[in-house]
């Protein structure tokens, strides 16, 4: 499907907000000592709980998108859950997709969640909620990058890290996720 001109717009304007929210509650967990020595295992906590979040939340997002509504449904058809069918009819679509569309919907769902954080009060000094914040941020980066980590394992051209990276199994290796694209055929 064609995308319309306020899509890009939106991504964009989504990913600055996210951005800048991010960077906001990033300085307030460093002036609230989260990347202090005193604190590094609340942060290191948090910031592992994060991760751990961040993937479940993804895989639950890809299994909602694949599972319900449909891509004329208002409001969210065109804006998320064609891009998921979309991949299945056409797994290499995402490899021509730039920036914005890889990541700004990301945003876009986690703007609220980071504006929401960024309203409350901010952790005091050598406050244990740095573990909180920590978790957040780590939570919104993998939430953003999910994408950008799928789409490579589909490109057939990736930087040299990355192939390091997918054979170690710290991202998501082509072969694996080639089998999430077996089942879906079937």
């Amino acid at each position: 499907a064609e995308r319309l001109p306020w899509q890009t717009l939106m991504e964009w304007a989504a990913i600055v907000v996210a951005s800048a929210l991010w960077l906001f509650l990033a300085a307030r967990l460093i002036a609230a000592g989260g990347v202090g020595v005193s604190l590094w295992w609340v942060t290191a906590a948090g910031a592992i709980a994060g991760y751990l979040a961040g993937d479940l939340m993804s895989g639950i997002v890809h299994w909602f998108c694949d599972t319900f509504f449909e891509e004329d449904t208002p409001l969210i058809g065109r804006v998320l859950i064609l891009p998921f069918r979309e991949h299945h009819r056409d797994p290499l679509a995402m490899t021509r997709h730039g920036f914005a569309e890889i990541a700004g919907n990301s945003c876009l769902a986690l703007a609220p969640l980071l504006a929401l954080v960024a309203v409350l009060p901010a952790p005091g000094a050598g406050s244990i909620w740095v573990g909180g914040y920590s978790g957040l941020l780590v939570f919104t980066v993998v939430a953003v990058i999910t994408n950008q980590l799928h789409k490579w394992a589909h490109a057939a051209s990736v930087p040299a890290f990355v192939p390091h990276l997918q054979a170690a199994g710290l991202i998501l290796r082509p072969d694996r996720h080639a089998a999430h694209h077996r089942t879906q055929a079937e």
